[in-house]
Parts: structure tokens; C-alpha cells; sequence
């Protein structure tokens, strides 16, 4: 009886409707969010892809795991931790994609959240990309790299940048001063669009020795949405 009445005094509410959840969001409310169907397992894109980001821009990252569409209402969330202080999200965001872990699971041993420029960190008082990755780090049961791995410096809004201008602007953005050798990793973030960010960051962890790089985040933004801008002239073969 004690045992009972204890454990309803800590019974999670749905960061959404506010109604009792086992954690982060409630069955209910996370059904609403849409999830990348036939997902390419490399660039995370539903598939058949008619605009290759491979092709495009170059990738130097080896798969994908973004399970839901960046859109209605999941982004009013994301937007919510990135912007408006509710760091929380990190965690009830992070939860809604631990059923899809077991992909990577034996196949990465240690985690590397895109790391914030220290300006717009102390602006927004932490890092939305690490709080999802400390609890997937938890759920994994493997480490978040922090030491050494920096931001340069704080890269203009990307919005509505095209793959190749993105690419660019995020290009060397990264510094990694530690040893990666051999290290298989994976990245964090709460959304990829064209995929400049975290491409731009495995490049340094692969120039430190990582021997593997894939992507785990919130949200994969779809083809045709306004954040890729203009579409790029094709380099090479659609697949």
C-alpha cells in the first residue's frame, strides 16, 4: 500500500496535454507526431529520394537515425526547448526515440551532441543537442564526448540556405582536439535539414580518427519544406 501510493506521487505529466505519462510525452500525444516513413538508412530521407543530399554536397556520415518529420506539432516542441528555455523537452524528445536505439545498438560506443558556440550557449543557458543526448546516453549505457570538441564559432541561421550554401557556411565550423582513433560515434542533434551540420562535424571526428559516424536525432526535415531553400543543381545520380 505504501509502495503504491509513493510511486503515484511520481507519475510523469505529458509535457503536451499534461495528463499521465511513463515519461517524457503520453501515448496519445506522441502518435500525433508523424514519423519518416521507408527512412533511408543513410541519409534519413523517406524514400525514393528525388533529391540525393549524397549527391549534392557530400557525406561523410554513414547512417541515419531520425525517426520523426520535422513539422506540425512536433516542432512547436523543439522549438520550445531551442528557444524558450524549456530544457526539459531535451529529455521528454530524447524518449520518444529510444524505441528505434536498438539500430545502433553494438554498433557505436560513445556520443558527441553538436556542440553550441559558447556565445549562444550562454544565451540560452545550455545546449538543446546535449540534454537529448544525456538520455541517450543513459538509455545506451555509453558515454557523451564533450572534452575537446568545440564550435568555432556561431554560424549564421541557415534557414532557407540551400544544401551547398549550408555546406558551406558550417564548413570548419568544428574543432576536435582529441584522440578518436578507432572510435565509432554517434552524433546528436534535435533536427537535421540538409545535413551540412553534422556532416561538417563528422568530418573532424573522421580527421581525429573516428572510424564511424553515424546521426541519431529528434527529427528529419522532409524534402520540399521551406528550411532547404532553393532546390540545388544535380551533381550526380539520384537514388
Amino acid at each position: 500500500m505504501v509502495y503504491g501510493f509513493s510511486s503515484r506521487l511520481f507519475i510523469e505529466s505529458c509535457p503536451a496535454c499534461g495528463g499521465p505519462s511513463d515519461g517524457g510525452f503520453c501515448e496519445f500525444c506522441a502518435a500525433a507526431f508523424a514519423r519518416v516513413p521507408n527512412a533511408c538508412a543513410r541519409c534519413g530521407l523517406e524514400q525514393p529520394v528525388t533529391r540525393c543530399p549524397l549527391a549534392v554536397a557530400g557525406w561523410d556520415v554513414d547512417g541515419m537515425l531520425a525517426a520523426f518529420s520535422y513539422g506540425p506539432p512536433l516542432d512547436h516542441y523543439v522549438h520550445a526547448l531551442k528557444y524558450r528555455g524549456t530544457r526539459s523537452l531535451g529529455r521528454a524528445l530524447a524518449l520518444l526515440i529510444v524505441p528505434a536505439l536498438d539500430r545502433f545498438r553494438g554498433e557505436i560506443d560513445a556520443l558527441v551532441a553538436v556542440p553550441l558556440h559558447r556565445k549562444r550557449r550562454c544565451e540560452r543557458g545550455y545546449n538543446q543537442a546535449q540534454e537529448i543526448a544525456r538520455t541517450l546516453a543513459r538509455e545506451l549505457r555509453l558515454p557523451v564526448l564533450t572534452r575537446g570538441i568545440a564550435r568555432r564559432w556561431a554560424t549564421p541561421a541557415q534557414t532557407g540556405q540551400g544544401a551547398l550554401e549550408r555546406r558551406a557556411s558550417v564548413a570548419h565550423a568544428f574543432r576536435v582536439a582529441r584522440d578518436c582513433t578507432g572510435r565509432r560515434i554517434a552524433i546528436v542533434d534535435d533536427v537535421v535539414t540538409t545535413g551540412a551540420t553534422v556532416n561538417a562535424l563528422a568530418a573532424e571526428l573522421r580527421a581525429a580518427g573516428a572510424a564511424r559516424c553515424v546521426v541519431i536525432a529528434v527529427a528529419r526535415t522532409p524534402l520540399g519544406s521551406p528550411r532547404w531553400g532553393a532546390p540545388e543543381p544535380a551533381q550526380g545520380r539520384n537514388v
